[in-house]
């Protein structure tokens, strides 16, 4: 009778044990780059008239801009893209691309993308769109631009793809 109530008070503790772990985690993770921080963010206008799948695209607020470039195109799903963001009248301390899709969730997929040397403002990478059953899939694509004591600027710009 005692080892029966051993055994209980073992996996009692067992299970408290693992959810105190599964909470540590879960709260641990609050403070990722997941969610937004209590940096004030600066949304931008998205530029409804551009079409990223056939040419760069720009939005400007006051005299900044952020000139947005994937290529090859046309762009399309599960194929490695190059991207270029180019600022004007911004300094930034990091620059990123954060890709969302708006018709279905894809997925976390946010890019930092590296200074190019001898081109200053100038900022590249790769990333890549998740592949998609849907035939017509929109995205949101953000440029999130980290500067020393001032906002974070959003850029949006959208996209669309088609299933080939």
């Amino acid at each position: 009778m005692r080892f029966k109530g051993l055994t209980y008070l073992h996996k009692t503790y067992s299970l408290v044990a693992v959810g105190c772990v599964f909470v540590v985690l879960i709260l641990g993770g609050c403070n990722s780059d997941f969610l937004p921080s209590n940096k004030q963010i600066s949304q931008w206008p998205v530029n409804t008239s551009c079409k990223l799948d056939a040419s760069a695209c720009s939005t400007s607020v006051k005299n900044q801009s952020i000139t947005l470039d994937i290529q090859p195109k046309p762009i399309r799903v599960a194929r490695m893209l190059n991207v270029r963001v180019k600022l004007t009248g911004i300094e930034a301390e990091k620059v990123e691309l954060d890709i969302a899709g708006q018709n279905m969730y894809m997925g976390y997929n946010r890019v930092t993308l590296t200074p190019v040397k001898g081109y200053p403002h100038l900022y590249e990478g790769q990333s890549m769109l998740a592949f998609c059953t849907n035939d017509k899939m929109d995205w949101h694509l953000s440029v999130l631009v980290t500067q020393k004591n001032q906002p974070l600027i959003q850029a949006p710009f959208a996209l669309t793809t088609r299933s080939q």
